[in-house]
């Protein structure tokens, strides 16, 4: 299969079919009845190369068939299926898409060994908790949130979580067997609502958990604990730390306890090739353009900052003036 070119799940969309896709597994769940019966079919959540996730749904004609194919965790081979956009009353949808894909009887589905498609084990679209109280009025999507367990907190904001029935046994278990402390929770896909005017998490079908993961997040939290940060800096910036400036042939000797670590490099211009646009700025959530609001660039769908590794063409070639 290396010789085939796949398809990015940023870019599907309505009006093809034949679509070929490598993905991980994250999750696979039933929906239920308010009398407890499951619904034929089942869901899942994929992952493919560029961090991209998108929900699937394998109809009740032929669940039992690609149910014994799938394993939570594994990497397979997609091809030739339906993608279709989701209804205004769809609710507790575990991506910010407006596009699901749908498997169907001429799916193509194929297990894949690791070392087939370079895909990540696990990926969240995290939110601070401070800003969870909007998402508290909206049952269209659902949240991936980061904390130490029990009301969870970030450092900066601590939120009520409320897991139930089986789910909630399940997380007890896992529970008894953690033996590193303080616990490092991420729940992926949780509802957030309120309760007596509290922000409170709880769980839905798709719902997840995820307890000392191996995750940057999970090693920057446990970073800023050991230097006694934790409680002053907000995850999603990472800390402050010093400003040390290192040489780019210092960076190759850096050991293990850099992985992940952002890291200031002092480098010189030696060549710079001027074109009107080298960056494509989209929002994390529904991968759209972000547009400037406030001087900010923002996701105008979800009102979101989005914080962006590069500074534009025209800003850093003036930079590059002035340090020439």
């Amino acid at each position: 299969m290396s010789s085939k070119k796949y398809d990015n799940f940023r870019d599907v969309r309505i009006g093809k079919y034949d679509w070929k896709v490598q993905a991980r597994v994250l999750n696979l769940w039933r929906g239920y009845s308010r009398t407890g019966e499951a619904f034929k079919g089942f869901n899942l959540l994929l992952l493919d190369s560029k961090r991209a996730r998108m929900h699937a749904f394998v109809p009740g004609m032929i669940d039992d068939e690609y149910e014994q194919k799938i394993q939570v965790g594994k990497i397979y081979y997609i091809e030739n299926f339906t993608v279709k956009k989701y209804r205004t009353e769809d609710k507790f949808r575990c991506v910010r898409n407006e596009n699901q894909i749908i498997l169907n009887d001429d799916t193509i589905l194929e297990p894949l060994e690791e070392n087939e498609a370079s895909i990540e084990r696990c990926w969240f679209d995290l939110y601070e908790l401070d800003d969870l109280r909007p998402l508290s009025k909206q049952s269209t999507y659902l949240t991936d949130v980061i904390g130490i367990k029990f009301k969870i907190t970030d450092g900066n904001k601590s939120v009520q979580v409320t897991f139930w029935d089986e789910f909630a046994e399940y997380f007890a278990e896992m529970l008894k067997e953690e033996t590193v402390y303080p616990v490092i929770l991420i729940i992926g896909s949780a509802r957030v609502t309120l309760w007596r005017e509290e922000v409170i998490l709880t769980n839905v079908g798709a719902t997840t958990f995820y307890i000392n993961c191996n995750h940057r997040s999970v090693v920057e939290i446990r970073k800023m604990i050991a230097q006694n940060m934790f409680s002053k800096n907000k995850l999603a910036n990472g800390g402050k730390r010093c400003a040390t400036i290192y040489m780019v042939k210092d960076i190759k000797n850096l050991g293990d306890d850099f992985i992940e670590s952002h890291i200031l490099c002092q480098v010189k211009l030696t060549k710079f090739q001027q074109v009107k646009t080298w960056c494509h700025p989209i929002c994390t959530s529904c991968y759209e353009r972000v547009h400037v609001l406030n001087n900010e660039e923002t996701c105008s769908f979800y009102l979101r900052f989005i914080l962006l590794p590069m500074m534009k063409l025209d800003q850093l070639y003036s930079y590059w003036k002035i340090v020439k």
